[in-house]
């Protein structure tokens, strides 16, 4: 009889405590889409790519530049945790299109000029609170940097 008092005083006192403890839950929250402007540019940059696609007489090696531009951009926005996981939920109804392709050297050398300058405008407000801010703007300049030579060679 007593063990079972003892059982019993045991399971109201660890309800009571359980009644009077706060229980902290914690909520997954998804992670901060990628910055504009770096999703912003890879859109840009695959038009840019689909331009030198279809102008034959743009020099191989500016393509070739073009294509690498696209693989920086994508490594970039790997730093983001949010664009793995808007990858990985894109449907294909809900993907935005990239702009229209230039179809001659001068629409290409525009779309160049173009891109460098939103670029160059995104490397200079980057926030410099921002983590990922050294490779970031290494990268967009770097970037910005070739796309301006680029716009010259088409000229």
């Amino acid at each position: 009889m007593l063990g079972w008092t003892a059982l019993a005083a045991g399971a109201v006192a660890g309800a009571g405590l359980g009644f009077t403890r706060a229980v902290h839950h914690k909520v997954a929250v998804p992670p901060p889409a990628p910055p504009t402007a770096l999703t912003a540019g890879l859109s840009a940059q695959q038009a840019l790519l689909g331009g030198y696609a279809a102008v034959t007489d743009a020099p191989s090696g500016l393509r070739a530049d073009v294509t690498a531009h696209g693989q920086a951009l994508r490594a970039l926005l790997e730093l983001y945790p949010g664009w793995r996981l808007a990858q990985a939920n894109a449907a294909p109804s809900t993907t935005v299109s990239p702009p229209t392709a230039p179809q001659d050297r001068a629409g290409l050398r525009r779309a160049s000029t173009e891109l460098a300058a939103r670029l160059n405008t995104a490397v200079l407000n980057w926030p410099a609170s921002d983590a990922n801010a050294a490779p970031v703007v290494a990268g967009l300049a770097s970037i910005a940097a070739s796309l301006t030579t680029h716009a010259e060679v088409l000229a």
